[in-house]
This record gives structure tokens, sequence and C-alpha cells, in this order.
């Protein structure tokens, strides 16, 4: 999804497979209010945006590992001031009450702190919200008027976090793309069909495969001519030291391009340039032995 200007509704975005009662039904269909934009939200998986609450799970995390210090050191001076110390030694003899209450808390408690770590690092592994999609839902409120204020706050958070997940990055990145170009410049796109969830011409819902299929062409025009122009080119260059710029050059840009479209690790990224870099020293250790 994006927008044009801040005061319009433009949420744009990418459908997948909708629910059957969503291809029946309008968004307009709902009444205004919560039933209206969960009924937006429903149409896009990463429309799916909450916080994360960061500060909040920092703070309770800090709170429930500081309970269970302060009862880790009172059953070390349980321990300490063990007047039998055959209870020490003999899990089954123990008859003391204070060791007995305090491991039941810290059992009770390391369960909690446990089930809340759990749940911290799942929360955390969420992708961010992309801006555009935040954006696209901020005009689709503030453009409808559907929500109060004071409740539609939470979109103008820093720790927003998207539920859905993106199967290609550089596929969506380049749909998006598409998708801006084609709302800012071509007049005639929302009254192409297949806009069919919203009657609001300023909601932008297209539903076809045509932005998908240009995308994937798109993309592979891309990967073909980064793979395939340094070759070219080497091939009409006839200095070495020219044709050792050419890979460098070659090199550095096929890693931004694979760094910005996808979610490469570093490794990943030296994997990747070191064979692109050997299979181009090698076309040239060929090209350069074919010459008399």
């Amino acid at each position: 999804m994006a927008a044009t200007t801040p005061s319009a509704v433009l949420p744009t975005h990418h459908l997948g497979t909708l629910a059957p009662e969503q291809n029946r039904r309008m968004i307009e269909d709902y009444r205004p209010g919560y039933p209206r934009f969960t009924a937006l939200i429903a149409t896009h998986d990463l429309y799916f945006i909450s916080r994360r609450f960061s500060k909040l799970r920092a703070r309770l995390l800090l709170l429930k590992q500081d309970r269970l210090v302060v009862l880790e050191r009172q059953l070390e001076e349980a321990d300490q001031e063990e007047a039998c110390p055959l209870f020490l030694a003999r899990r089954r003899s123990d008859v003391n009450p204070t060791r007995e209450a305090l491991l039941a808390e810290i059992e009770s408690r390391l369960a909690d702190y446990d089930c809340f770590l759990e749940k911290t690092h799942r929360t955390l592994s969420y992708d961010r919200a992309k801006s555009r999609d935040v954006l696209s839902l901020r005009n689709w409120v503030d453009g409808t008027a559907c929500l109060a204020r004071n409740e539609s706050e939470y979109l103008e958070e820093r720790d927003l976090i998207t539920l859905g997940t993106t199967q290609d990055n550089a596929l969506s990145f380049i749909q998006d793309w598409i998708e801006d170009r084609l709302m800012y410049w071509y007049s005639g796109y929302r009254q192409r069909p297949l806009h069919d969830i919203s009657t609001d011409s300023n909601v932008y819902a297209y539903s076809g495969s045509l932005i998908r299929r240009t995308a994937k062409a798109l993309l592979l025009v891309l990967l073909a001519s980064s793979l395939l122009a340094p070759a070219i080119v080497c091939n009409f260059v006839n200095n070495m030291k020219a044709r050792v710029i050419v890979v460098v050059i070659a090199t550095v840009s096929f890693l931004v391009l694979l760094s910005a479209l996808t979610k490469s690790k570093s490794m990943e990224l030296a994997v990747a340039g070191a064979t692109y870099a050997t299979v181009l020293v090698v076309f040239l250790s060929n090209v350069n032995s074919s010459y008399p």
C-alpha cells in the first residue's frame, strides 16, 4: 500500500487469495469504526500491524529476573544457616519449611520467567512493519475518520511489527515500486478491473496478477543484466586492467543489489560475491587465452 497525499485515503497492496466472503463484500459494506477497519486489515497479511511494546517487555523481564535473584540469595542464606547438615545431603529427610517454601516459589517464578522469555523472543523475531503499509493505514484512518484518534495513535509509534511475512522480499519491493508508479502516473489505473474490494475511489487494491507478473519479468531482466553485462563488456575490452576494473565494479554492484533486495546475512553475501567474482575471473581467463 502507498499514499500520495497525507489527507488522501490510498491503501494500495497486492492481494493474494481472498476469503469467499471478502470477494462478495466490499470494505464499505461494513459499518464505520472497527468493523470497517478490521475488514481492511483482513485483506492483506502485512496489515496485521501491532506494537511490540519493547520497553514494557524489557521492564517486566528485569523485574522477573530480579525477583529470581532475590529468591536465589534467600535460598543460599537458608542453606548456610541450616543447623542440620543431613537436611542438605538428603532431600527426603529435609523438613525445613523455609527452604521448601522458597523452592516452591522459585519453581513457580522460574516457569513464568522461562515462558516470558520464549514469548519475548518470539515477539522480537517478527518483522518490522513496512513504512509503506503503516502510512497506508494512517491515510485510510485519517481519510475515513473511522476510529477515535487516541485509539489509532498506535500507528505513530516506532516499535510496530507485522504478523504477516513476505515470501520474496525482492519481488515484493519491485511490486511496490511498480504499483506506486501506476498510482502516480497512470490515471486510469483505479478504473481497471479487479479493484474489487472497495468502492472508495481513493482506495487502490488491485487483486489481479498483472503487477506480479510484471515484477517477475523485471526482476529476471535485472538479474540477467547484472550477470551477463560485465561478461559482454569484457568481451569487447582487450585491456586487462580495464577488465579487472569491470569485474570489481560488477561484483560491488551485484553485492549492493543483493543486499538491497534480499535479507542476506554477511556470510551469504561474502559467498555470493566470491562465487560471482570467480565466475567472471574464469571467463576473463578463457577470453584472454583465446586471443593470440
